[in-house]
């Protein structure tokens, strides 16, 4: 796994570098994988891991919080992101009817005194297997919207259900998926006047011989 690292760029001055940049990435990937988003708990995860690391990675030591925080803003992002996504792809496979699509800001990677600077990514993933199918770094003047959009002219989702929340709720992102033939299902808000309103009017006069299939969710009051 950490060779394939090796084509990433390492901008640091060689001749002060004591950890080893495809270790790191290498540590960084497995937190992620396990669903951590924040420097401090990735970090965490790593120490606890540490002769986890050293066995099967030949990882001797583990770098403080600084040394992860600066390493991550001056990589290249996106081509990690395209490694990670090969390397699960090629070890679980791409099974899987839904695909999830998640936007999540990395606390604590953000430059000091500059606000909306944390690394942001979306992810599209597997929902059976947690396999990363698509994974970009959304720049920090865009959103998720247009990113995802790109990432789906190079993702399957054929015969796939696409899941995402109210803001993808997109036309264009619809037909992406539609022409790939894949289906979709994603949150509506009351914010998208139009669409919500036409949604409304379709549900409040259906005929009656035209049958919806629905589902009821049941949240249990008491939730201690």
């Amino acid at each position: 796994m950490q060779e394939r690292f090796a084509v990433i760029e390492d901008p640091r001055q060689q001749g002060y570098v004591k950890h080893k940049l495809c270790d790191i990435l290498t540590m960084v990937m497995c937190a992620v994988i396990c669903g951590l988003d924040e420097l401090g708990a990735v970090v965490t995860y790593i120490r606890s891991r540490s002769a986890f690391f050293k066995e099967n990675f030949g990882i001797a030591s583990v770098p403080s919080k600084a040394t992860f925080s600066r390493v991550l803003r001056m990589i290249n992002g996106e081509k990690v992101a395209k490694i990670m996504v090969n390397i699960m792809k090629e070890q679980l496979g791409e099974t899987g009817e839904v695909l999830a699509v998640d936007g999540k800001a990395v606390r604590g990677t953000g430059k000091d005194g500059e606000a909306n600077t944390n690394l942001q990514i979306i992810t599209a993933y597997l929902t059976e297997s947690g396999v990363v199918l698509g994974q970009e770094k959304i720049h920090e003047k865009s959103n998720e919207i247009p990113v995802f959009q790109e990432m789906l002219d190079n993702l399957n989702v054929k015969g796939k259900t696409v899941t995402a929340d109210a803001m993808h709720c997109q036309k264009e992102t619809c037909r992406k998926i539609v022409e790939r033939e894949g289906n979709y299902l994603f949150g509506l808000k009351g914010n998208q006047g139009t669409l919500h309103d036409d949604v409304t009017l379709f549900f409040e006069n259906t005929p009656p011989d035209f049958e919806i299939e629905t589902f009821a969710i049941v949240i249990p009051l008491d939730c201690k």
